[in-house]
Protein backbone atom coordinates (compact mmCIF):
# COMPACT_ATOMS: atom_id res chain seq x y z
CA UNK A 1 0.00 0.00 0.00
CA UNK A 2 3.03 2.42 0.76
CA UNK A 3 4.45 1.84 -2.27
CA UNK A 4 1.15 2.67 -4.38
CA UNK A 5 1.16 5.95 -2.44
CA UNK A 6 4.64 6.59 -3.68
CA UNK A 7 3.34 5.80 -7.51
CA UNK A 8 0.70 8.00 -7.02
CA UNK A 9 2.44 10.96 -5.52
CA UNK A 10 4.07 11.27 -8.55
CA UNK A 11 2.31 12.79 -10.87
CA UNK A 12 0.39 14.61 -8.33
CA UNK A 13 3.54 16.77 -7.19
CA UNK A 14 4.36 17.22 -10.90
CA UNK A 15 0.58 19.35 -11.21
CA UNK A 16 1.44 20.67 -7.68
CA UNK A 17 4.89 22.58 -9.61
CA UNK A 18 3.01 23.90 -12.33
CA UNK A 19 0.92 25.54 -10.05
CA UNK A 20 2.82 28.40 -8.81
CA UNK A 21 3.21 30.35 -6.82
CA UNK A 22 3.48 27.47 -4.57
CA UNK A 23 2.65 27.53 -0.29
CA UNK A 24 5.04 26.56 1.87
CA UNK A 25 2.68 23.41 2.52
CA UNK A 26 3.07 22.55 -1.06
CA UNK A 27 6.23 22.50 -1.02
CA UNK A 28 6.60 20.41 2.00
CA UNK A 29 4.49 18.00 0.17
CA UNK A 30 6.10 17.96 -2.77
CA UNK A 31 10.04 17.50 -1.10
CA UNK A 32 8.39 14.43 0.58
CA UNK A 33 6.85 12.94 -2.72
CA UNK A 34 10.59 13.36 -4.28
CA UNK A 35 12.69 11.94 -1.08
CA UNK A 36 14.51 8.87 -1.50
CA UNK A 37 15.38 8.99 1.83
CA UNK A 38 11.88 8.93 2.76
CA UNK A 39 10.73 6.41 -0.03
CA UNK A 40 13.33 3.72 1.63
CA UNK A 41 11.67 4.74 5.04
CA UNK A 42 8.33 3.80 3.53
CA UNK A 43 9.71 0.76 2.34
CA UNK A 44 11.42 0.27 5.38
CA UNK A 45 8.29 0.45 7.26
CA UNK A 46 6.22 -1.55 4.65
CA UNK A 47 9.33 -4.70 5.40
CA UNK A 48 8.45 -4.73 8.87
CA UNK A 49 4.46 -4.94 8.65
CA UNK A 50 5.61 -7.85 6.36
CA UNK A 51 7.47 -9.62 8.78
CA UNK A 52 5.35 -8.91 11.54
CA UNK A 53 2.40 -10.79 9.37
CA UNK A 54 4.88 -13.26 8.57
CA UNK A 55 5.19 -13.94 12.78
CA UNK A 56 1.95 -14.00 13.01
CA UNK A 57 1.73 -16.79 10.34
CA UNK A 58 4.14 -18.82 11.88
CA UNK A 59 2.21 -20.08 14.32
CA UNK A 60 0.09 -22.31 12.02
CA UNK A 61 1.22 -25.89 10.81
CA UNK A 62 3.10 -26.21 7.95
CA UNK A 63 2.68 -27.90 5.32
CA UNK A 64 4.68 -29.32 2.08
CA UNK A 65 4.41 -32.14 -0.71
CA UNK A 66 6.19 -33.52 -2.93
CA UNK A 67 6.25 -35.56 -6.05
CA UNK A 68 8.89 -37.90 -7.99
CA UNK A 69 8.78 -40.03 -11.24
CA UNK A 70 11.85 -41.96 -11.88
CA UNK A 71 12.92 -45.28 -13.77
CA UNK A 72 15.03 -47.63 -12.90
CA UNK A 73 17.62 -50.25 -14.33
CA UNK A 74 19.56 -53.08 -13.77
CA UNK A 75 19.06 -55.07 -10.83
CA UNK A 76 16.93 -52.89 -7.77
CA UNK A 77 14.95 -54.79 -4.83
CA UNK A 78 11.14 -52.79 -5.68
CA UNK A 79 10.39 -51.22 -2.46
CA UNK A 80 6.49 -51.62 -3.18
CA UNK A 81 6.98 -55.73 -4.16
CA UNK A 82 9.93 -56.62 -2.49
CA UNK A 83 11.15 -58.01 -5.26
CA UNK A 84 14.31 -57.87 -7.49
CA UNK A 85 13.84 -55.73 -11.14
CA UNK A 86 16.40 -56.12 -13.81
CA UNK A 87 14.59 -54.82 -16.41
CA UNK A 88 13.28 -50.95 -16.62
CA UNK A 89 10.84 -49.96 -14.20
CA UNK A 90 9.15 -46.89 -13.31
CA UNK A 91 8.12 -45.30 -10.06
CA UNK A 92 6.05 -42.36 -8.74
CA UNK A 93 5.91 -41.42 -5.17
CA UNK A 94 4.40 -39.35 -3.41
CA UNK A 95 4.21 -37.27 -0.21
CA UNK A 96 2.31 -35.05 2.05
CA UNK A 97 3.84 -33.36 5.11
CA UNK A 98 2.99 -31.23 8.24
CA UNK A 99 4.27 -30.57 11.69
CA UNK A 100 3.75 -28.04 14.40
CA UNK A 101 5.37 -26.69 17.50
CA UNK A 102 3.82 -26.95 20.98
CA UNK A 103 6.24 -26.28 23.18
CA UNK A 104 9.13 -23.56 22.35
CA UNK A 105 9.79 -21.60 24.98
CA UNK A 106 7.51 -19.10 23.98
CA UNK A 107 9.86 -18.06 21.50
CA UNK A 108 7.29 -17.25 18.34
CA UNK A 109 5.18 -15.15 21.24
CA UNK A 110 7.97 -12.42 21.94
CA UNK A 111 9.00 -12.55 17.81
CA UNK A 112 5.42 -11.58 17.33
CA UNK A 113 5.52 -8.62 20.25
CA UNK A 114 9.22 -8.54 18.88
CA UNK A 115 7.79 -7.54 15.08
CA UNK A 116 5.09 -5.72 16.36
CA UNK A 117 7.04 -3.07 18.11
CA UNK A 118 9.69 -2.85 15.23
CA UNK A 119 6.67 -1.96 12.95
CA UNK A 120 5.86 0.91 15.23
CA UNK A 121 9.41 2.14 15.32
CA UNK A 122 9.56 1.69 11.33
CA UNK A 123 6.46 4.12 11.36
CA UNK A 124 7.79 6.40 14.03
CA UNK A 125 11.41 6.27 11.92
CA UNK A 126 9.07 7.74 8.51
CA UNK A 127 7.38 10.06 10.90
CA UNK A 128 10.93 11.38 12.08
CA UNK A 129 12.44 11.40 8.46
CA UNK A 130 8.75 13.92 7.06
CA UNK A 131 10.27 16.19 10.13
CA UNK A 132 13.42 16.00 9.20
CA UNK A 133 12.39 17.20 5.64
CA UNK A 134 10.32 19.87 6.90
CA UNK A 135 12.49 21.27 9.07
CA UNK A 136 14.87 21.94 6.18
CA UNK A 137 12.20 23.32 4.00
CA UNK A 138 10.64 25.36 6.34
CA UNK A 139 14.11 26.92 6.89
CA UNK A 140 14.69 27.32 3.29
CA UNK A 141 11.50 28.60 2.56
CA UNK A 142 12.09 31.31 5.58
CA UNK A 143 15.37 32.19 3.99
CA UNK A 144 14.53 32.71 0.54
CA UNK A 145 11.18 34.84 2.17
CA UNK A 146 13.87 36.88 4.07
CA UNK A 147 16.28 37.43 1.48
CA UNK A 148 13.39 38.71 -1.02
CA UNK A 149 12.45 40.60 1.74
CA UNK A 150 15.96 42.11 2.15
CA UNK A 151 16.17 43.12 -1.90
CA UNK A 152 12.60 45.01 -1.79
CA UNK A 153 14.12 47.02 1.40
CA UNK A 154 17.47 47.46 -0.90
CA UNK A 155 15.79 48.65 -3.91
CA UNK A 156 13.53 50.84 -2.32
CA UNK A 157 16.39 52.65 -0.74
CA UNK A 158 18.24 52.52 -3.47
CA UNK A 159 15.42 53.94 -5.58
CA UNK A 160 15.42 57.02 -2.75
CA UNK A 161 18.94 57.46 -3.19
CA UNK A 162 18.41 57.82 -7.32
CA UNK A 163 16.05 60.66 -6.86
CA UNK A 164 18.73 62.20 -4.54
CA UNK A 165 21.16 61.99 -7.33
CA UNK A 166 18.52 63.66 -9.35
CA UNK A 167 17.90 66.71 -6.85
CA UNK A 168 21.77 67.07 -6.73
CA UNK A 169 22.51 67.29 -9.98
CA UNK A 170 19.46 69.78 -10.64
CA UNK A 171 21.51 71.74 -7.66
CA UNK A 172 24.89 70.90 -8.68
CA UNK A 173 23.33 72.53 -12.03
CA UNK A 174 22.24 75.45 -10.06
CA UNK A 175 25.49 75.75 -8.59
CA UNK A 176 24.25 75.54 -4.89
CA UNK A 177 26.28 72.35 -4.28
CA UNK A 178 29.82 71.24 -5.26
CA UNK A 179 30.66 68.63 -7.57
CA UNK A 180 32.16 66.17 -4.71
CA UNK A 181 28.55 66.75 -3.40
CA UNK A 182 27.28 64.85 -6.48
CA UNK A 183 30.34 62.34 -6.68
CA UNK A 184 29.68 61.49 -3.15
CA UNK A 185 25.90 60.63 -3.71
CA UNK A 186 26.55 58.38 -6.81
CA UNK A 187 29.27 56.79 -4.90
CA UNK A 188 26.25 56.05 -2.35
CA UNK A 189 23.88 54.70 -4.93
CA UNK A 190 26.91 52.51 -6.79
CA UNK A 191 27.19 51.16 -2.97
CA UNK A 192 23.38 50.68 -2.86
CA UNK A 193 22.78 49.19 -5.86
CA UNK A 194 25.63 46.47 -5.16
CA UNK A 195 24.16 45.65 -1.84
CA UNK A 196 20.99 44.96 -3.54
CA UNK A 197 22.80 42.61 -6.63
CA UNK A 198 24.39 40.54 -3.51
CA UNK A 199 21.16 40.25 -2.41
CA UNK A 200 19.34 39.30 -5.07
CA UNK A 201 22.52 36.71 -5.36
CA UNK A 202 21.65 35.39 -1.82
CA UNK A 203 18.73 35.07 -2.59
CA UNK A 204 19.01 33.21 -5.66
CA UNK A 205 21.13 30.61 -3.31
CA UNK A 206 18.10 30.24 -1.17
CA UNK A 207 15.92 29.38 -3.97
CA UNK A 208 18.23 26.98 -5.23
CA UNK A 209 18.39 25.50 -1.91
CA UNK A 210 14.96 25.31 -1.99
CA UNK A 211 14.50 23.75 -5.19
CA UNK A 212 17.55 21.03 -4.31
CA UNK A 213 15.57 20.03 -1.53
CA UNK A 214 12.00 19.28 -3.49
CA UNK A 215 14.45 18.17 -6.31
CA UNK A 216 12.80 20.32 -8.72
CA UNK A 217 14.27 19.96 -12.90
CA UNK A 218 16.40 22.50 -14.16
CA UNK A 219 12.54 23.47 -15.63
CA UNK A 220 10.94 23.38 -12.74
CA UNK A 221 13.77 25.46 -10.71
CA UNK A 222 13.17 27.92 -13.12
CA UNK A 223 9.42 28.14 -13.07
CA UNK A 224 9.39 28.44 -8.97
CA UNK A 225 7.59 30.78 -7.15
CA UNK A 226 6.60 30.99 -3.55
CA UNK A 227 3.33 32.39 -1.78
CA UNK A 228 4.74 35.25 0.25
CA UNK A 229 2.79 35.29 3.58
CA UNK A 230 1.93 38.58 5.60
CA UNK A 231 5.03 38.63 7.70
CA UNK A 232 6.00 41.84 6.70
CA UNK A 233 2.76 42.59 9.23
CA UNK A 234 3.45 40.28 11.54
CA UNK A 235 3.31 41.61 15.26
CA UNK A 236 6.30 39.12 17.05
CA UNK A 237 4.69 37.99 20.87
CA UNK A 238 7.82 37.78 23.63
CA UNK A 239 7.89 34.22 24.21
CA UNK A 240 6.72 32.91 27.47
CA UNK A 241 7.46 28.67 26.99
CA UNK A 242 8.75 27.09 30.08
CA UNK A 243 11.89 24.45 28.69
CA UNK A 244 10.36 21.59 30.87
CA UNK A 245 7.40 22.42 29.44
CA UNK A 246 8.25 22.19 26.30
CA UNK A 247 10.27 19.12 26.60
CA UNK A 248 7.57 17.36 27.68
CA UNK A 249 5.49 17.82 24.87
CA UNK A 250 8.45 16.87 23.00
CA UNK A 251 9.21 13.63 24.66
CA UNK A 252 5.74 12.79 24.58
CA UNK A 253 5.18 13.12 20.90
CA UNK A 254 8.43 13.33 18.90
CA UNK A 255 8.75 10.46 16.56
CA UNK A 256 12.44 9.62 16.97
CA UNK A 257 12.63 9.66 20.65
CA UNK A 258 9.49 6.62 20.43
CA UNK A 259 11.31 5.44 17.79
CA UNK A 260 14.04 5.19 20.28
CA UNK A 261 11.65 3.82 23.36
CA UNK A 262 10.15 0.73 20.74
CA UNK A 263 13.89 -0.11 19.73
CA UNK A 264 14.76 -0.58 23.90
CA UNK A 265 11.52 -2.80 23.89
CA UNK A 266 12.04 -4.26 20.87
CA UNK A 267 16.04 -5.18 22.45
CA UNK A 268 14.41 -6.77 25.38
CA UNK A 269 11.98 -8.98 23.66
CA UNK A 270 15.63 -10.03 21.89
CA UNK A 271 17.30 -11.25 25.26
CA UNK A 272 13.67 -13.59 25.81
CA UNK A 273 13.90 -14.81 22.39
CA UNK A 274 17.78 -15.91 22.65
CA UNK A 275 17.02 -17.68 26.12
CA UNK A 276 13.95 -19.08 24.26
CA UNK A 277 16.21 -21.12 21.49
CA UNK A 278 18.11 -22.88 24.61
CA UNK A 279 15.01 -24.53 26.11
CA UNK A 280 13.78 -28.12 24.49
CA UNK A 281 11.05 -28.11 22.13
CA UNK A 282 7.96 -30.21 21.43
CA UNK A 283 6.42 -30.64 18.12
CA UNK A 284 3.72 -32.30 16.58
CA UNK A 285 4.72 -34.00 12.69
CA UNK A 286 2.32 -35.91 10.58
CA UNK A 287 2.89 -37.34 7.14
CA UNK A 288 0.98 -38.99 4.48
CA UNK A 289 2.94 -40.71 1.50
CA UNK A 290 2.24 -43.72 -1.66
CA UNK A 291 3.61 -44.72 -4.52
CA UNK A 292 3.42 -46.48 -7.62
CA UNK A 293 5.71 -49.38 -9.55
CA UNK A 294 5.97 -50.88 -12.71
CA UNK A 295 6.75 -54.36 -10.81
CA UNK A 296 3.38 -54.18 -8.76
CA UNK A 297 1.29 -56.89 -10.97
CA UNK A 298 -2.20 -58.41 -9.95
CA UNK A 299 -3.47 -61.98 -11.92
CA UNK A 300 -5.96 -61.40 -14.65
CA UNK A 301 -8.26 -64.57 -15.04
CA UNK A 302 -7.90 -68.24 -13.94
CA UNK A 303 -4.85 -70.15 -14.54
CA UNK A 304 -4.10 -72.03 -17.39
CA UNK A 305 -2.89 -76.19 -17.41
CA UNK A 306 -0.23 -76.40 -20.18
CA UNK A 307 1.44 -79.43 -19.59
CA UNK A 308 3.69 -81.02 -17.38
CA UNK A 309 6.84 -81.09 -16.01
CA UNK A 310 9.05 -84.81 -14.58
CA UNK A 311 10.32 -83.44 -10.78
CA UNK A 312 10.96 -86.72 -9.65
CA UNK A 313 10.42 -90.28 -9.16
CA UNK A 314 9.10 -92.81 -6.68
CA UNK A 315 11.21 -95.69 -4.69
CA UNK A 316 10.54 -98.18 -7.64
CA UNK A 317 11.38 -95.72 -10.37
CA UNK A 318 8.47 -94.55 -11.44
CA UNK A 319 8.44 -90.71 -12.62
CA UNK A 320 6.34 -88.14 -11.06
CA UNK A 321 4.79 -85.10 -13.20
CA UNK A 322 3.44 -81.88 -12.03
CA UNK A 323 1.44 -79.81 -14.24
CA UNK A 324 2.48 -76.32 -15.24
CA UNK A 325 0.09 -73.57 -15.19
CA UNK A 326 0.39 -69.93 -16.58
CA UNK A 327 -1.07 -66.94 -14.92
CA UNK A 328 -1.95 -63.37 -17.34
CA UNK A 329 -1.11 -60.72 -15.39
CA UNK A 330 -0.98 -57.05 -15.25
CA UNK A 331 0.53 -53.72 -14.06
CA UNK A 332 -1.86 -52.62 -11.23
CA UNK A 333 -3.65 -49.52 -12.01
CA UNK A 334 -2.36 -46.16 -10.31
CA UNK A 335 -5.58 -45.27 -8.54
CA UNK A 336 -5.42 -49.13 -7.45
CA UNK A 337 -1.57 -48.94 -6.29
CA UNK A 338 -2.24 -45.18 -4.69
CA UNK A 339 -4.77 -46.50 -2.67
CA UNK A 340 -3.15 -50.05 -1.66
CA UNK A 341 0.15 -48.39 -1.12
CA UNK A 342 -0.93 -45.43 1.14
CA UNK A 343 1.27 -44.84 4.32
CA UNK A 344 -0.08 -42.57 7.28
CA UNK A 345 2.17 -41.57 10.23
CA UNK A 346 2.05 -39.13 13.42
CA UNK A 347 4.45 -38.30 16.19
CA UNK A 348 6.00 -35.85 18.63
CA UNK A 349 9.31 -34.98 18.28
CA UNK A 350 11.27 -33.49 21.93
CA UNK A 351 14.33 -31.01 21.19
CA UNK A 352 16.64 -31.23 23.94
CA UNK A 353 19.43 -28.65 23.65
CA UNK A 354 22.10 -29.88 25.62
CA UNK A 355 25.60 -28.49 23.94
CA UNK A 356 25.71 -26.28 20.91
CA UNK A 357 29.34 -24.61 21.04
CA UNK A 358 27.83 -22.14 23.10
CA UNK A 359 26.06 -19.90 20.72
CA UNK A 360 23.00 -19.88 23.22
CA UNK A 361 25.22 -18.30 25.57
CA UNK A 362 26.66 -15.34 23.18
CA UNK A 363 23.41 -15.17 21.43
CA UNK A 364 21.96 -13.74 25.05
CA UNK A 365 25.46 -11.59 25.88
CA UNK A 366 25.04 -9.99 22.27
CA UNK A 367 21.48 -10.02 22.65
CA UNK A 368 21.99 -7.92 26.05
CA UNK A 369 24.67 -5.57 24.53
CA UNK A 370 22.21 -4.54 22.06
CA UNK A 371 19.61 -3.37 24.91
CA UNK A 372 22.87 -1.26 26.02
CA UNK A 373 23.03 0.45 22.40
CA UNK A 374 19.48 0.66 22.29
CA UNK A 375 19.46 2.66 26.24
CA UNK A 376 22.35 4.37 25.30
CA UNK A 377 20.80 5.85 21.95
CA UNK A 378 17.33 6.57 24.02
CA UNK A 379 19.30 8.94 25.96
CA UNK A 380 21.36 10.14 23.09
CA UNK A 381 17.54 11.04 21.42
CA UNK A 382 16.71 13.02 24.78
CA UNK A 383 19.68 14.58 24.98
CA UNK A 384 19.24 15.90 21.03
CA UNK A 385 16.05 16.95 21.59
CA UNK A 386 16.60 18.70 25.33
CA UNK A 387 19.22 20.49 23.06
CA UNK A 388 17.08 21.20 20.12
CA UNK A 389 14.65 22.50 22.57
CA UNK A 390 16.96 24.71 24.72
CA UNK A 391 18.42 25.89 21.00
CA UNK A 392 15.38 27.06 20.23
CA UNK A 393 14.54 29.13 22.71
CA UNK A 394 17.10 30.32 23.71
CA UNK A 395 16.80 31.46 19.66
CA UNK A 396 13.72 33.02 19.36
CA UNK A 397 13.94 34.65 22.68
CA UNK A 398 17.77 36.51 21.70
CA UNK A 399 15.39 37.35 17.89
CA UNK A 400 12.70 38.64 20.01
CA UNK A 401 14.74 41.28 21.68
CA UNK A 402 16.69 41.74 18.79
CA UNK A 403 13.60 42.56 17.10
CA UNK A 404 12.51 45.10 19.62
CA UNK A 405 15.79 46.71 19.30
CA UNK A 406 15.82 46.72 15.51
CA UNK A 407 12.48 47.71 15.28
CA UNK A 408 13.09 50.99 17.94
CA UNK A 409 16.91 51.63 15.88
CA UNK A 410 15.13 51.28 12.69
CA UNK A 411 12.31 53.87 13.71
CA UNK A 412 15.14 56.25 14.74
CA UNK A 413 16.95 55.85 12.26
CA UNK A 414 14.30 56.52 9.62
CA UNK A 415 13.40 59.93 11.40
CA UNK A 416 17.34 60.71 11.68
CA UNK A 417 17.31 59.96 7.59
CA UNK A 418 14.36 62.08 7.22
CA UNK A 419 15.30 65.11 9.31
CA UNK A 420 18.81 64.62 7.37
CA UNK A 421 17.15 64.91 4.00
CA UNK A 422 15.38 68.41 5.10
CA UNK A 423 18.62 69.15 6.47
CA UNK A 424 20.68 68.26 3.08
CA UNK A 425 17.95 70.30 1.35
CA UNK A 426 18.94 73.32 3.02
CA UNK A 427 22.57 72.32 2.80
CA UNK A 428 22.50 72.30 6.65
CA UNK A 429 24.42 69.36 6.04
CA UNK A 430 26.98 67.38 4.05
CA UNK A 431 26.66 64.35 1.48
CA UNK A 432 28.67 62.93 3.95
CA UNK A 433 26.04 63.31 6.78
CA UNK A 434 23.25 62.20 4.66
CA UNK A 435 24.89 59.49 3.61
CA UNK A 436 25.83 57.81 7.38
CA UNK A 437 22.27 58.62 8.00
CA UNK A 438 21.16 55.77 4.92
CA UNK A 439 23.32 53.63 6.11
CA UNK A 440 21.90 53.73 9.82
CA UNK A 441 18.48 53.28 7.99
CA UNK A 442 20.01 50.02 5.96
CA UNK A 443 21.45 48.31 8.56
CA UNK A 444 18.53 48.66 10.80
CA UNK A 445 16.72 47.09 8.20
CA UNK A 446 18.48 44.58 8.00
CA UNK A 447 18.83 43.52 11.51
CA UNK A 448 15.25 44.03 11.73
CA UNK A 449 14.26 41.24 8.82
CA UNK A 450 17.01 39.13 10.48
CA UNK A 451 15.45 38.72 13.87
CA UNK A 452 11.99 38.17 12.73
CA UNK A 453 12.56 35.36 10.79
CA UNK A 454 15.21 34.05 13.36
CA UNK A 455 12.29 34.08 15.92
CA UNK A 456 9.52 32.33 12.76
CA UNK A 457 12.03 30.04 11.96
CA UNK A 458 12.69 29.33 15.38
CA UNK A 459 9.19 28.81 16.28
CA UNK A 460 8.47 26.75 13.02
CA UNK A 461 11.70 24.27 14.73
CA UNK A 462 9.54 23.67 18.27
CA UNK A 463 6.29 23.13 16.38
CA UNK A 464 7.88 20.43 14.25
CA UNK A 465 9.52 18.99 17.53
CA UNK A 466 5.82 18.78 19.22
CA UNK A 467 4.07 17.71 15.99
CA UNK A 468 2.25 20.74 15.56
CA UNK A 469 1.26 20.83 11.76
CA UNK A 470 3.60 23.21 9.82
CA UNK A 471 1.70 26.49 8.39
CA UNK A 472 2.08 30.11 7.75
Amino acid sequence: MRALLLTLSFPLSMVLVAQQPMTLEQCLRLAQDRNLDLRNAMLDAELASNAHALAYWSFLPNLNGAATHGYNWGKTIDQYTNTFASSRVRTNNFYLSSDVYLFQGGLRHKQVKRSALDEQAADKALEAARNDISTAVVRAYLDLLGMREQVNAAMDQAATTREQVRVTQELLDAGRVARGDLLDIQAQLAQEEYNAENLRIQAEQAKLTLSQLMQLTPGEHAALQIVAPPIGDLELVEPTANEAEVLAQVLAHNPAYAQADLAVQSAGYGIGIAKANGLPALSLNGSLGTGYSGRNLEAVGSPRLEGSSLIGATENGTPVYAPNYTQATRVKSLAQQLSDNLNESVGLTLSLPIFNNLRNRDAIRQARIQQDRARNMLEKTRNTLQTDVQNALTARRGAFRQYVAARLALEAAQEAQRMADERFARQAITITDLNAAKSKVQQAMAQLINAKYTYLMAGKSLDILQGIPVAL
